[in-house]
């Protein structure tokens, strides 16, 4: 566990950045890292002098596994809420199947052919066993963060993924922003993989007009906004004769939540 600005803390958990932060009314987690990352970060929750029920809300960035895996343990464990935007709670739920995005580069082909062939090894021998669960709070109503005591927002951050979300807060300013952006080289970049590229530049410039001083990814170090470096893509335009199953099942979901 790493201090990154006052009351803000990063976990590494499995496979992704886990952070605490510290609000009037107990603490906020963001993300929870893949199944089984729930005893590093109890732990680190020990080490600020805190006991598991201090933890009173788990905000989900997005809905894959490497964010959402340890959600359901740490809500069993601790009585935290969990918070997500209404397009990743049927992810969560299991009621739809978490796939990863389009690539946007032949190392993000690689990547994403490598994980998944990983991902489904892991489940076939029983590694990881993904619990589902039940989101409690929709992550785009302002009383989100009112019941917590934390001076702050959450701002609808779509690009990795429909529903990604980024968690800003006034006092530090730091905005934790699950895949949104990675950390590499020194440098914050886009992700390798996004379902759309021209939301993943406009959430970028949304995030960074609320001028953060530290940007906290969900892979690699926090750095400062100064570090921001993405890249400008040509995206040709795709004539979709009609919506993929997913997507109408998604709306139908997501159309009465919450």
């Amino acid at each position: 566990m790493r201090k990154v600005a006052e009351g803000v803390y990063r976990v590494p958990a499995r496979a992704a950045n886990t952070y605490l932060v510290e609000a009037s009314k107990g603490l906020v987690l963001v993300d929870s890292g893949l199944p089984g990352s729930e005893n590093g970060i109890l732990k680190a929750i020990a080490k600020l002098g805190k006991e598991p029920s201090d933890l009173k809300l788990v905000l989900l960035t997005h809905r894959h596994l490497d964010h959402i895996g340890s959600a359901a343990a740490l809500k069993k464990q601790t009585g935290a809420k969990l918070a997500s935007h209404p397009f990743e709670k049927p992810y969560a739920a299991g009621t739809l199947v978490i796939s990863a995005p389009r690539a946007w580069s032949l190392y993000g082909r690689m990547v994403r052919k490598l994980t998944t062939l990983e991902y489904w090894s892991l489940k076939l021998f029983r590694i990881i066993k993904f619990q589902t669960t039940h989101v409690d709070l929709a992550a785009d109503e302002e009383s989100v963060l009112d019941g917590v005591g934390l001076d702050g927002s959450v701002v609808w951050t779509p690009g990795h993924t429909k529903g990604s979300v980024t968690l800003f807060l006034n006092q530090p300013s730091v905005a934790i922003v699950g895949d949104l952006l990675r950390a590499r080289r020194g440098r914050l970049v886009e992700p390798l993989l996004m379902e759309s590229i021209s939301q993943t530049e406009a959430s970028v410039k949304r995030v960074l007009d609320l001028d953060p001083e530290i940007i906290c990814p969900g892979h690699g170090k926090p750095l400062p906004a100064s570090k921001v470096k993405i890249e400008k893509r040509i995206v040709k335009p795709v004539v979709v004769a009609k919506k993929k199953e997913e997507e109408e099942d998604l709306e139908e979901l997501t159309s009465g939540l919450f």
